[in-house]
């Protein structure tokens, strides 16, 4: 089943990309790639969720976990 968007949603969640992309966190990271950034954002919206803070704070979370491990 393929989720469809619309035009606000694709906006926002490319709005969304682009913040988390030129992020210092996203630029730090050797362990996230674009492409699997924008799968979570993606996965997020097929859940339902369209809030740009929301979507833009849980791609941040997902840079920390992976910079924690990463560390570890």
């Amino acid at each position: 089943m393929t989720a469809k968007y619309d035009t606000a949603t694709l906006a926002a969640l490319r709005r969304t990309l682009d913040d988390v992309l030129l992020d210092h966190r996203f630029l730090r990271s050797r362990s996230v790639s674009a492409l699997e950034m924008t799968e979570h954002l993606l996965a997020l919206a097929a859940k339902g969720e369209r809030s740009e803070q929301r979507l833009k704070q849980s791609a941040l979370r997902m840079l920390d976990g992976a910079t924690r491990k990463t560390a570890a």
